[in-house]
């Protein structure tokens, strides 16, 4: 037999056992695992094997052939080496092809071997780890649903390990980056799907053995890891929930009571209170860790939240028994229950977070904590009702704990919230706290289930809470401050209102020698005051939105009323005219630029008269050299007019300052000195004679003023007219007086 013949054989026998093999293990798939055979597919030693077998088969068609070769170099051995290079290839490639066929064969071995294929797929879990390559991850996964489905416990347990040392890996990682994942550890969605199944799986098979499965699934060792865990991300909480539902929904409430037990070592384990680190190098002994102390607090409220709302299912469920026995379980002596409430502010704290009727805590309940059977928008108030029912349950357990502490401290009154704004929003809903709280205590089998006496004043000590709420609440807003940041706020604005029209005031004022007070008629603008809220002022209260400039705006508008009022009832002349006749008008008055000046109220779109209108010699500010002065609001009976008078004739203003009297019994700041304009901000709780001042004018009790700041804007400004001012007056005719008949521009007498 010659060598060509050799190779033929041993390639068409090759091609004869590995094709047929290859078909059957694609074919075969005992795992139910596409991942398994992509792994397969995708073996680098498939794929060498088949393309030295399509190159050998080549070879041979070429070696059949015998065709002459195409270069000669007329060098002898050259010549005859290339003579028998592709029986040289041949032969080469065919002994290759021999080695990739046992490397395949043995390739076949370990995906057809269970144990085998295990530890194969285990050396691959660093691409899991660090290349995010979740291939061999899927199929480990598949593996696992079919040892529980054919109990195999040998293989169980060996895959259970490779999970476990997958999932730490991923927490070790977490920990080097952990300064960029301050959300959490998130997990790949594929490890917690594979969670979940598992426990489907496991549910499905009634006759499951494998508590250990269970006690890294449901009892959380893969998720949450054992000691030093990283942070829980929402992420993860979210699929703790998912797995609890499945759970409920099974009633395989062994499974919850699993994982009931394995929080409660990991609150007692990893949650524990920090001990604060204090720094003395400086001045003032600091806390170092204050940062890591706030957060740990957070994530204590945030894992305790999650098993109240497990409550709020249970009790939905209505597994009182099992709830008892959650109640009852500990691994202590004298017993400690973490997941439970220790202190009256646990209990109070959760009701009102979950009570949440402004939806501020929880806008969409039913995505963080769905309850099964609950659809749709009446889905929220159910879940939240259930949650609060279990919380005063709690309460009712606080009087019929037996611990080392004694009753007393169980009981004892919780610490208010220090928000003024919290504290009221604790006195208007506790009332639905109370009708639960009798609700419970008047289901005679609750109580005997869970084994409460009715002996305890369950009810007065809420009452008596409800009381020491209201006197705190009281309290509190009498003894608030003020906050300097919010008081600035308001003088600044009063400057930016009142500023302008002040401004306005000093350029209409007479600067000639002020005329005898009985030759003139005289006028006052001052500011005004009200009584407010501390609310707006102070860190713990309502704030109103404009609280710092709803009074500024009133009196600017009251200004610049009060001034078109003044000038209308000092008016000698008045004439009605047409818009377009506005000017002609003026024009028929005979006035200069040196001895006149026009004063206008009421009118905003000046520009109206300038462009549309095209009349000559107009100015925003003047009228032929004529100084205008824009005052844009006015009262109803003036509307839009102008006011032209000699500058002779001009008022003159006095920017009066106040007496000292006043100034200290109204706490007044001066704002303005050109002006004299001053502001207050006065606490009705300490000014003590401002407040009886006002309690002896009747306007309020001295409870209530004590709650109140005195909030004031405060000048004195004086305008004297000549009572021989010549002023006239022309009003511009509306649109809406369509039957009031105007002046003719021709009519206008000189001033």
């Amino acid at each position: 037999m010659d060598f060509l013949t050799l190779c033929v054989t041993f390639i068409s026998l090759l091609l004869g056992i590995s094709y047929p093999i290859l078909t059957q293990i694609t074919s075969e798939d005992k795992y139910s695992s596409e991942a398994i055979l992509d792994l397969f597919e995708n073996s680098p030693i498939k794929k060498y094997f088949k393309v030295n077998l399509i190159v050998s088969l080549c070879l041979t068609l070429l070696a059949y052939l015998d065709l002459p070769p195409l270069l000669f170099f007329n060098i002898g051995w050259l010549d005859d080496l290339i003579g028998f290079s592709a029986k040289i290839l041949l032969i080469s490639f065919t002994i290759l092809l021999i080695i990739n066929f046992f490397r395949l064969i043995n390739l076949i071995q370990i995906f057809y071997r269970t144990s085998r294929l295990i530890d194969y797929l285990y050396k691959l879990r660093g691409k899991v780890t660090n290349q995010n390559d979740f291939i061999s991850f899927e199929g480990m996964t598949d593996i696992l649903f079919w040892t529980i489905q054919n109990q195999n416990l040998k293989v169980a347990l060996r895959v259970s390990e490779y999970f476990y040392e997958v999932f730490h890996q991923y927490r070790e990682n977490w920990k080097k980056d952990k300064d960029e994942n301050k959300e959490g550890l998130i997990y790949p969605e594929l490890f917690y799907n594979m969670i979940y199944h598992t426990i489907e799986e496991n549910i499905k098979n009634d006759h499951s053995n494998f508590k250990f499965i269970e006690a890294r699934t449901s009892g959380l060792t893969w998720l949450l890891g054992e000691f030093d865990t990283p942070k829980i991300s929402e992420r993860t909480y979210s699929w703790l929930w998912r797995n609890i539902v499945l759970e409920a929904e099974n009633d395989r409430f062994d499974l919850i009571f699993m994982h009931w037990s394995s929080a409660h070592q990991y609150f007692q384990m990893n949650l524990e209170h920090l001990t604060p680190e204090y720094d003395s190098s400086g001045e003032e002994l600091t806390i170092k860790n204050q940062s890591s102390l706030d957060e740990r607090i957070k994530d204590r409220e945030r894992f305790l939240e999650f098993h109240y709302a497990l409550g709020g299912l249970l009790l939905f469920k209505n597994k009182i028994e099992f709830i008892k026995k959650l109640f009852n379980y500990t691994t202590s002596q004298p017993p400690d229950y973490y997941l439970l409430p220790i202190h009256m502010n646990q209990v109070f704290n959760m009701f009102f977070k979950f009570f949440d009727p402004y939806e501020r805590n929880f806008p969409w309940i039913t995505r963080k904590y769905y309850f099964p059977g609950l659809d749709g928008i009446g889905a929220q108030r159910v879940i939240k009702n259930w949650i609060c029912q279990y919380i005063a349950i709690l309460y009712l357990r606080q009087f019929n704990i037996q611990t080392f502490y004694g009753v007393e401290f169980q009981v004892e009154n919780p610490v208010f919230p220090d928000d003024i704004s919290e504290k009221r929003y604790w006195i208007e809903n506790i009332k639905y706290f109370k009708e639960i709280i009798i609700a419970k205590t008047d289901d005679q089998n609750l109580i005997d289930i869970l084994g409460f006496s009715l002996t305890h004043n369950y009810k007065e000590r809420l009452n008596e809470i409800e009381e020491k709420l209201k006197d705190d609440f009281n309290t509190t807003e009498m003894t608030a401050v003020p906050e300097d940041d919010k008081v600035n706020l308001f003088y600044t604005t009063i400057k930016k209102f009142l500023d302008p029209i002040f401004k306005t005031l000093a350029l209409i004022k007479n600067d000639n020698e002020e005329i005898e007070e009985e030759k003139s008629k005289v006028y006052f603008i001052r500011g005004q005051s009200n009584l407010t809220s501390k609310g707006s002022f102070t860190e713990n209260g309502i704030t109103n939105l404009n609280f710092h400039s709803f009074l500024p705006e009133i009196i600017l508008d009251k200004i610049k009323k009060n001034l078109s009022s003044i000038f209308f009832v000092n008016t000698s002349e008045h004439y009605y005219v047409n818009q377009e006749d506005t000017f002609k008008a003026i024009d028929n008055l005979k006035i200069n630029s040196d001895e006149h000046i026009i004063i206008l109220f009421g009118i905003i779109n000046f520009s109206y008269y300038i462009n549309n209108l095209n009349i000559g010699n107009l100015k925003k500010d003047s009228y032929k050299g004529i100084k205008i002065i824009h005052i844009p609001t006015s009262v109803k009976n003036v509307g839009t007019s102008f006011f032209v008078l000699k500058k002779a004739h001009l008022p003159w203003i006095n920017f009066s300052k106040i007496d000292d009297e006043y100034l200290k019994l109204y706490e007044l700041v001066h704002l303005d000195s050109d002006y004299n304009i001053y502001g207050t901000v006065s606490d009705l709780n300490t000014n003590d004679s401002l407040r009886e001042l006002i309690i002896k004018e009747g306007k309020d009790t001295e409870a209530d003023l004590k709650k109140h700041v005195y909030q004031g804007i405060n000048f004195k400004t004086k305008l004297k007219f000549d009572k021989k001012i010549k002023l006239v007056r022309i009003e511009v005719k509306g649109r809406l007086h369509n039957l009031r008949k105007t002046n003719n521009p021709n009519e206008i007498r000189k001033l």
